[in-house]
């Protein structure tokens, strides 16, 4: 998989705190609890957090 790009990251300057990024150095623990219970999905990977922070291109969404 290539870098990202800031096409592909709304916020190329916090990535290291994006679910996308603490998967790739292996940091299970701390991405399953940033993913307990979520409130946005990423719109390039729809990986799902409770903080928009937390992903590169973010849109939140219902939980009805």
């Amino acid at each position: 998989m290539s870098e990202f790009t800031s096409e592909e990251c709304t916020d190329p300057a916090g990535h290291r705190l994006h679910i996308c990024q603490l998967r790739k150095e292996g940091r299970d623990e701390e991405v399953a609890a940033l993913m307990a219970d979520p409130g946005h999905t990423c719109l390039n990977c729809n990986a799902v957090a409770k903080h928009a922070k937390n992903l590169c291109n973010p849109s939140p969404f219902s939980r009805a």
